[in-house]
């Protein structure tokens, strides 16, 4: 059994009718994962773009006598329905579908929350959703390699092909799920990826299914979200008491470091509560899949709230660094 069909085995499904208002209320099946144990303090992964839940394998494992474990693939992506254009792809609709999956589906009172890449985004437009309706916030905040502040990103070619209208169609029509698995495995991990490593035929029969491929042009639209809102949500972010940990891949070249040391020294390292900062010397943007270890060590610190003094994790040289 591959890792695609291991995880597509295990998936069930709700029904999340969108609310985004140019898609009059369409339903869509929403794949929906929980792993680890039953009744142990509860972690919630958020999937980023153009992957989906699948990226948090390795991590669920290594946490799964630790947590009980809550993920959702979002429309256009994974095991969830992907339907085509003129249907419209939203951070915002995301954002509801991820509170309702919390409150109503999960029915969350204490829980911790891992976000990457888009899912940073969706992630802190949940936590101003919850907010507002005066419900439990998470008690911790992991945020992972993302483009959280975007004028300080490097898109790639594909990225900014796709992005653009008018090529946005033809770009994806180039591509194959194969094609651009192996493309990420090559420059988005570390160590670099061959087409054959499991992850990343993972990845391809993720891509394949229900035709990924096809509404990338649509999916990606969220970076125009992203621009218009990434200062609002971080302003907002910093004036939380939501305790914040900020982790990320150095060898990030999409989302650089900058980006991150853009966002602690801007917004996160004088906010209310303990934040902390991490940088992980081993891993690229999916550090989840790159340090699954390292990562579940974080998440496993994080939560206990025991004060640490800066240091490398397990005292060794490649070991992630606490930066503040």
């Amino acid at each position: 059994m591959t890792l695609f069909d291991e995880w597509r085995s295990t998936a069930t499904e709700l029904t999340w009718r969108s609310t985004t208002d140019a898609n009059e209320g369409q339903e869509v099946r929403i794949a929906v994962h929980r792993r680890g144990t039953r009744g142990a303090p509860a972690l919630v992964l958020v999937h980023g773009f153009p992957t989906s839940s699948i990226d948090f394998y390795a991590l669920s494992e290594e946490l799964s006598a630790d947590f009980d474990i809550f993920l959702l693939d979002f429309p256009g992506y994974g095991l969830s329905d992907k339907p085509p254009a003129p249907y419209v792809y939203s951070l915002f609709d995301d954002g509801r579908l991820l509170v309702h999956a919390i409150t109503d589906v999960w029915q969350l009172n204490d829980f911790t929350m891992l976000t990457h890449d888009r899912g940073d985004s969706v992630g802190l437009i949940a936590l101003g959703m919850l907010s507002e309706a005066g419900a439990a916030l998470p008690s911790d905040l992991l945020i992972t390699n993302g483009n959280l502040y975007l004028p300080l990103a490097n898109l790639t070619d594909f990225q900014k092909a796709a992005l653009d209208p008018a090529t946005g169609r033809a770009t994806a029509e180039a591509v194959t799920p194969e094609v651009l698995a192996a493309g990420m495995g090559m420059a988005t991990f570390m160590p670099r990826r061959r087409p054959d490593d499991p992850e990343i035929v993972a990845l391809a029969q993720t891509f394949a299914h229900n035709d990924q491929i096809r509404v990338i042009p649509d999916t990606i639209q969220y970076l125009n979200e992203r621009a218009e809102g990434e200062t609002r949500w971080l302003e907002a972010l910093a004036a939380s008491t939501v305790q914040t940990t900020l982790v990320w891949g150095i060898h990030d070249n999409i989302s650089p470091v900058r980006v991150a040391n853009h966002v602690w020294a801007q917004y996160l390292s004088g906010k209310p509560g303990r934040n902390r900062y991490w940088l992980l010397p081993t891993a690229d943007h999916y550090l989840q899949c790159d340090a699954p270890r390292q990562m579940a060590q974080i998440i496993r610190l994080t939560t206990e709230g025991t004060d640490m003094a800066i240091q490398t994790l397990d005292g060794i040289p490649e070991g992630a660094v606490l930066v503040y």
